[in-house]
């Protein structure tokens, strides 16, 4: 249980990195793009959440076990997808990539082994449903958090060049 906690902070901490990555080329990226990018990256979790709930109150049982998993693995997905968005934005320009790929190969993989539900629950204890679901919380707010400095810093630029 320690290793996901040390997990969720480093994790945390590269996510906050990789938005000031790309808010610092607020001046030199497509605002367009990032307008549209951000919008989908933004809707494409809620539409997940709307069909994991379905699925997981229609189909299956155990809730209290199923619904922190889903968020957990969501929200490692949803970091995987915004260090890949973070990346393809930053690339040329030469910034700390690393942190970029650090965050991207260590979601990826924490997705990947967290994914099925017999390691979920071998790394979680089913006596405490209440630390992934915060862990997933918390990653899927910092995502949100992200996108949405990111999205203000390109509508600052957008209105100062229309100005």
């Amino acid at each position: 249980m320690f290793i996901a906690v040390f997990l969720a902070v480093t994790l945390s901490f590269l996510s906050i990195l990789n938005a000031n990555n790309i808010i610092g080329l607020k001046g030199y990226l497509s605002i367009k793009s990032l307008d549209i990018q951000t919008k989908i990256l933004m809707a494409t979790p809620i539409v997940a959440l709307i069909i994991l709930s379905i699925v997981i109150l229609n189909f299956h049982s155990l809730y209290q076990e199923r619904i922190p998993h889903a968020l957990l693995v969501l929200s490692m997905w949803m970091l995987v997808t915004n260090s890949m968005f973070i990346y393809k934005n930053i690339k040329d320009k030469n910034l700390n990539l690393i942190t970029t790929l650090a965050l991207g190969f260590m979601s990826f993989l924490a997705a990947i082994y967290l994914t099925p539900l017999d390691r979920y629950d071998k790394l979680f204890n089913s006596h405490y449903p209440f630390i992934p679901l915060a862990i997933g919380l918390v990653f899927i707010t910092i995502t949100y958090i992200n996108l949405i400095r990111i999205r203000k810093a390109c509508l600052s630029i957008e209105t100062k060049q229309v100005a």
